[in-house]
């Protein structure tokens, strides 16, 4: 059996989807615990991610020869440090798709349709076993390696629910457990799915109250 891997080599893809990626992958690996220690280290990648991202910027708004020359040498050095960093990723993740698709990289195996999930069709809240938890259940969704979900307790003066930058995940369509919650209190859960493509939209928010 094949063993699950991400791709290191991203030599092929556009200028745009490479700035694109480097600062999918940034944001997946600082504080991603299943990668504590990447080659390069998180400061040296925010480094060159944000480099690259500004030069191909200035090139792509003056499209002058000495920001273009700019562009293509810090891409360079990116694309050098992608290939390190995702080859890191394949040898601590050893296979592990769930940690892979953690990364922010792209997966060397695709679901058959090729492209991010759908949105789940539903998400159901019930009482945990104890106060101050829900039991969450989650459509199934195809193509999916894991579901990303937030929860709240709070609206602004708009009425808007406020989310904030915390992001939970899982692997399960039911039974998955929300603890830590308060008591007696109003909530909302939205769940999005995600596979080695990346990140389908967000669910509709649910809502339930704990007891």
């Amino acid at each position: 059996m094949r063993t699950e891997r991400v791709l290191t080599n991203y030599s092929k893809i556009s200028d745009a989807d490479l700035s694109t990626l480097a600062g999918k992958t940034l944001t997946a690996i600082t504080g991603n615990v299943h990668f504590p220690n990447p080659i390069p280290t998180v400061d040296d990648y925010t480094l060159l991610v944000n480099d690259y991202r500004t030069k191909h910027e200035a090139a792509a708004e003056t499209g002058g020869k000495f920001e273009k020359t700019a562009k293509d040498l810090a891409r360079l050095a990116l694309e050098e440090a992608i290939k390190r960093i995702a080859s890191y990723v394949n040898f601590t993740a050893n296979g592990n798709a769930n940690m892979l698709v953690s990364s922010g990289f792209t997966l060397a195996t695709q679901p058959q349709d090729n492209s991010v999930p759908a949105v789940p069709l539903w998400v159901r809240l019930r009482d945990g076993s104890q106060r101050g938890q829900f039991r969450m259940d989650i459509a199934p969704v195809r193509s999916a390696w894991e579901f990303e979900f937030q929860v709240s307790n709070t609206k602004d003066e708009m009425g808007n629910i406020v989310w904030g930058n915390e992001v939970f995940a899982t692997t399960r369509t039911r039974g998955t457990i929300i603890p830590n919650l308060q008591s007696v209190q109003t909530y909302w859960v939205r769940v999005r799915a995600r596979n080695g493509r990346g990140q389908g939209d967000w669910s509709e928010p649910v809502s339930g109250v704990t007891k």
